[in-house]
């Protein structure tokens, strides 16, 4: 019986790629604030027909990286 709880923690992967340094990510400004968006996911609920994306999401499928390094200096594409 006390095999029955006994189950080894599951750990979480840690993902590198963010939505944070995706090429597709655009930022739009509204009023204050600024509101982030995907160019390649769509959705139905924005009025500009884009997904609305938190920078700290994990990356998706589409994820293309807009950071070089050059000279041991990030750049952006």
């Amino acid at each position: 019986m006390s095999d029955l709880f006994n189950v080894p923690p599951q750990v979480k992967p840690n993902s590198t790629k963010f939505c944070r340094t995706c090429l597709y990510r655009q930022r739009w400004e509204c009023g204050n604030s600024v509101i982030q968006y995907c160019s390649k996911r769509k959705s139905n609920r924005t009025f500009n027909g884009l997904l609305k994306i938190k920078v700290t999401n994990p990356a998706c499928s589409f994820y293309e990286d807009d950071v070089v390094w050059v000279n041991n200096e990030i750049k952006r594409k």
